[in-house]
């Protein structure tokens, strides 16, 4: 008997093809709803982790813009809050008017150095429901822009007025040495004793200088509209006090020395007296070293009174308003008065004068003039800026 062979059927393979693609679908569905998820996730962690780096960085513009108003800012632990409820903490240790100190790294707890003339800032930002942390830590400096003064003996920002007498002048710096120039950068109108060096004026009057050389010529740059940021920065440094810097609230009495140690930095000490300031009598304060006197108002000295610095120290007299400069008179130091200065007493006066308004000849008796310090030129200042980052880290 003959058997016919027996013949599958196909919807057995059909199903089993039907089962391996529907898991292997079912497989890569779940490989994708779990790549989503990862996906979703690490979008979160990005999101939270740039988060707390704006809040860190907002502690570290707020702490910088502090230091912008006041040198001497320092602070610890400062907290502020941003509108998506993450806060930032900073720390700022100062020294940017002070040397090297060895301290603790806030993030680290290792030992570090903050340098001189620097600034460190430690700032934290996190989220509100304690997600993990972002810290900036930054090294800052203040900018400092050098300024030159002229090497005339007397520069007016406006006109050279008054009269001395024929025995009342302004001398050169030796017998001989015709190098006490006088300019005006508008008219000059004085009458004087003698002049030894050349008078110019901006304007179309010079009476110091008959020649045609003496008129029209070009005004000199003063850094008259600067002269308000030194203040304040000299302030700062003095309310900080320290070895270099010393602060004279107004009517409080001045003593009659003050000297700059050693170990003070190139630019000299400090002494800022905070108001108008008259000297009388015999009443002289002596400065001994390189030496910046602030008057934060006008000056005025009478009788024998006087100023007297160290020669040769490069020191320098500033004026906050209008300097009378009588009495015995300044010596050894440029004067830089905001407004007018005037000289008159019998006092020989010896330096430069650098007046943002009006420079006047007052009187004269038997003695007294004016003398140009030579050691004076090229007298240099560092005008303060504003606070700039040098090194930059995050963690």
């Amino acid at each position: 008997m003959n058997r016919k062979p027996t013949r599958r059927s196909p919807r057995g393979f059909a199903l089993i093809l039907t089962l391996f693609l529907t898991m292997l679908l079912l497989v890569i569905g779940l490989a994708m709803l779990d790549e989503s998820q990862f996906s979703s996730l690490s979008t979160e962690n990005v999101e939270r982790k740039q988060n707390s780096f704006n809040a860190a960085e907002a502690g570290l513009s707020t702490a910088i813009d502090k230091l912008d108003s006041s040198i001497t800012y320092s602070a610890s632990g400062v907290q502020g809050a941003l509108s998506n409820n993450y806060t930032y903490t900073y720390t700022v240790i100062n020294r940017l008017s002070l040397g090297d100190l060895q301290t603790t790294d806030p993030v680290t707890g290792e030992p570090i150095t903050v340098p001189a003339s620097r600034a460190l800032i430690v700032s934290t930002g996190q989220g509100p429901n304690g997600e993990r942390p972002t810290t900036v830590e930054v090294i800052v400096k203040l900018t400092e822009s050098p300024f030159i003064f002229p090497n005339d003996a007397i520069l007016a920002g406006l006109d050279v007025i008054g009269n001395w007498n024929l025995k009342i002048g302004v001398s050169g710096s030796a017998p001989g040495a015709n190098n006490a120039n006088v300019h005006a950068n508008h008219n000059i109108t004085a009458t004087i004793g003698f002049l030894q060096g050349t008078a110019s004026a901006s304007g179309t009057i010079d009476s110091l200088n008959s020649g045609p050389t003496g008129i029209g010529t070009p005004q000199i740059a003063l850094p008259t509209t600067l002269l308000p940021a030194l203040v304040a920065y000299d302030k700062s440094l003095a309310m900080a006090g320290g070895p270099f810097a010393t602060y004279i609230a107004a009517g409080s009495p001045l003593s009659s020395t003050y000297n700059c140690p050693s170990g003070a930095p190139a630019s000299g000490c400090v002494v800022f007296y905070d108001g108008s300031l008259q000297l009388s009598g015999q009443q002289t304060i002596t400065f001994t070293g390189r030496v910046t006197f602030v008057v934060n108002g006008s000056y005025t000295s009478t009788g024998q009174s006087q100023l007297s610095f160290q020669s040769g120290t490069k020191s320098l007299f500033v004026v906050n308003g209008n300097s009378d400069d009588g009495g015995l008179g300044t010596m050894y130091a440029l004067i830089w008065a905001k407004g007018d200065v005037t000289l008159h007493g019998n006092g020989f006066q010896t330096g430069q004068i650098v007046a943002g308004g009006n420079v006047f000849f007052k009187g004269g008796g038997s003695s007294g003039g004016f003398l140009y310090d030579p050691s004076l030129g090229n007298f240099s200042i560092n005008l303060p800026g504003h606070i700039v980052m040098l090194t930059y880290g995050e963690y």
